[in-house]
């Protein structure tokens, strides 16, 4: 019952119109792509009554989009219509679109569809979740993952009743033990089905080497996932082929951290994974044909994509890659490596300022723009929001949904920890342990940077321009307003 991409059945060429929606990206590069993000012009309001550009440093929580991404998407809407079943113009039209959308993906991570399915999900929180319920059927199955991960790496796994074991990360510099990660993975041979780690660290900014753990995977007998959220918008990154030792046999990642937010997320793997059991979800789009008693399930990729499809999300992403590839994966990276350089080259020679992670920006060690530290005697709450309100910077504080990450890193014991959680289950988010974020992106620039450590080095020298109290709505902390805030700040970046 499954019509295909409907290509065959259209009067005129889909290509034209694919290319008339998503167009290609073109004349996206490093030097204007501040011209091609949504947003960048707005401006923050600032304790003083004046007005900042607002300088976004938050983006390994969420980037803004492309514009070419809002543009693909307001081009689109007027030949939206349903896919995959209807005869009608549009949606065989939308049905070609929706599976060009998942080529744009395929060949972006260098998936091979004979061999791989590129599913369609929300996030990669729903990729990892879907994974595990298949990963998970056969009781007794061992799943190893890390210390680094993401809540979301983490809590799906323990939630299906794998064993889980976690590998530990060394206290210097928050890099993965690979002596410990060694040690559990041969241990457990024969009983190890998945090893899950993170392909970029959303809190230091570390990459582990997932080729050198891949190839210690399968050599054990086990297979590899790799949440690739923080990795895939800012280095290059390849699933390998099916016979390739240090292949990749899942990869999950998000869209909104690839400046497309729009609901659309990834989960690939090797096909005859999702070919057995049922799908997680059920109901329309994932069957071939059902009566009182039976149930006839579609091949992958449908089956596990219940319900109408996000397919503005799908082309979101798509318009994304294209613009992604315009601008270089190699220029992106060198550019976002710049950046953390000049960072780590100021912020380490502060006083009073506490970093996370690798420090050293002379090291050639390969890291992502995500910087994380302390400064003073300020909670990272209260430092947040002096950025937020006092200089129209966005930065991340907490401990980022890994907290036995932040946990390890800050040096909390146990039994310290045990009094965190539970203040954080009152909703105590402001005066619990943390940290602040400052996490880059493509469109980012040097000037963005001298500003955020100026801005850090005024805070730790001379503190808040105004009191700042908990906030029981907001959980956070806001400015007591008074006569001396409406004083001159500092003057904002342009």
């Amino acid at each position: 019952m499954k019509s295909g991409d409907g290509s065959d059945q259209m009067l005129a060429d889909p290509a034209d119109i694919w290319q008339e929606c998503a167009g290609n990206g073109s004349g996206v590069n490093l030097q204007n792509v501040r011209e091609h993000i949504v947003g960048l012009e707005r401006e923050a309001p600032l304790l003083d009554g004046r007005k900042a550009r607002y300088v976004n440093l938050d983006n390994a929580a969420t980037t803004p989009s492309f514009k070419p991404v809002l543009a693909a998407l307001s081009r689109f809407l007027q030949w939206y219509g349903s896919i995959h079943r209807s005869g009608g113009f549009k949606s065989l039209l939308s049905t070609h679109i929706y599976e060009r959308c998942r080529r744009e993906v395929a060949d972006f991570i260098g998936a091979d569809l004979s061999y791989h399915t590129v599913i369609f999900v929300q996030n990669a929180t729903h990729a990892l979740n879907k994974l595990a319920m298949r990963i998970c059927m056969p009781q007794g199955h061992m799943v190893l993952t890390t210390v680094m991960e993401h809540h979301s790496n983490m809590l799906p796994w323990r939630k299906l009743g794998c064993t889980v074991e976690y590998v530990g990360v060394r206290p210097d510099d928050g890099a993965l033990d690979l002596n410990d990660m060694k040690d559990k993975i041969c241990r457990n041979e024969g009983r190890l089905c998945l090893v899950t780690v993170s392909g970029g660290s959303n809190v230091t900014g570390v990459i582990p080497p997932i080729r050198r753990i891949a190839r210690l995977a399968h050599a054990h007998g086990a297979m590899i996932a790799v949440d690739a959220t923080q990795l895939v918008a800012h280095r290059k990154f390849k699933m390998g082929a099916s016979d390739d030792p240090e292949r990749v046999d899942f990869a999950a990642f998000s869209a909104h951290k690839m400046y497309a937010p729009f609901g659309s997320g990834v989960l690939v793997g090797p096909r005859w994974v999702f070919e057995r059991g049922t799908p997680d979800i059920v109901g329309g789009g994932t069957v071939s044909g059902v009566t009182i008693d039976e149930v006839a399930w579609a091949d992958p990729p449908e089956r596990e994509e219940a319900g109408t499809p996000n397919l503005p999300g799908a082309l979101a992403l798509a318009t994304a890659i294209r613009t992604l590839e315009s601008i270089g994966m190699d220029n992106l990276a060198e550019h976002e490596r710049e950046l953390t350089r000049r960072a780590l080259a100021k912020l380490t020679r502060m006083e009073g300022l506490t970093l996370f992670g690798p420090k050293d920006p002379s090291l050639g060690q390969d890291r992502l723009g995500v910087i994380a530290l302390n400064a003073g005697g300020l909670s990272h709450a209260k430092l947040a929001a002096i950025l937020g309100y006092e200089w129209g910077i966005g930065a991340r504080n907490g401990c980022f949904c890994a907290h036995p990450y932040v946990r390890e890193l800050l040096g909390i014991s146990m039994e310290e920890m045990q009094a965190v959680i539970r203040k954080l289950a009152s909703g105590d988010h402001a005066t619990t342990p943390g940290m602040v974020r400052a996490s880059l992106g493509v469109y980012n620039s040097a000037e963005e940077v001298d500003y955020f450590v100026e801005a850090l080095q005024r805070i730790v020298r001379f503190g808040p321009r105004a009191e700042y109290v908990l906030d029981a709505n907001r959980k956070g902390y806001i400015p007591l307003l008074s006569p001396s805030t409406s004083a001159a700040t500092p003057g904002a970046v342009s």
